[in-house]
């Protein structure tokens, strides 16, 4: 996953046959969007249908040739077609009579603020796809990656992870620095894949 750069992924969408792009595009870009519409402030199971949506309109309107990179970047392409999509289903659940009025539209944030959103999901899935590589492809042993995410993630003390580890404080600071060297390493590599270079 994440091996092919965007150009070399949308070629492949081309292609209805092509389902191992459409899995790898699908594996890149679904968490991307399901947390980015959740951000604006849909619950679980809308942003999940929003998400799909979001999806299969992409693909229908990549295959009729509407993208056009001349034009703007992927993500700002994508962006508005999740907007548009949660905006339907905001205005599906007012017309339900579950969100009334300007209430309705209020959670949807404004374009600015929509790529900041965008970013920050997708650098967030980038160090996600990179722990997991860090994991799965390097020699690096689970409890190095375990105190590195305890100081970073879960935001835990040095000291307390030394303790709760059973190691020194100094093989604490050099799990991390092992780690940090491997990840910026990977995500330096995968950062194309989500256009954050």
């Amino acid at each position: 996953m994440l091996e092919k750069t965007t150009t070399a992924m949308l070629q492949g969408l081309t292609d209805p046959d092509n389902d191992i792009v459409w899995r790898e595009f699908d594996a890149r870009y679904r968490p991307v969007i399901e947390r980015f519409v959740r951000r604006m402030g849909l619950p679980e199971a809308d942003a999940s249908d929003v998400t799909q949506d979001t999806l299969l309109k992409f693909l229908r309107a990549y295959r009729a040739g509407s993208y056009d990179r001349e034009r703007g970047r992927l993500s700002s392409w994508i962006i508005k077609i999740a907007r548009n999509c949660a905006c339907d289903m905001l205005r599906a659940r007012a017309a339900r009579g579950e969100r009334r009025g300007a209430s309705a539209y209020a959670v949807i944030p404004g374009e600015n603020q929509l790529e900041i959103i965008w970013r920050e999901e997708c650098r967030d899935a980038l160090l996600e796809a990179a722990l997991a590589r860090l994991r799965s492809e390097t020699r690096t042993e689970e409890q190095t990656i375990r105190i590195f995410e305890m100081l970073t993630a879960e935001g835990l003390p040095a000291q307390r992870v030394a303790q709760e580890t059973g190691v020194t404080l100094n093989d604490v600071y050099l799990a991390k620095h092992r780690c940090l060297k491997r990840l910026r390493s990977i995500v330096a590599d995968m950062s194309i894949a989500y256009e954050l270079e």
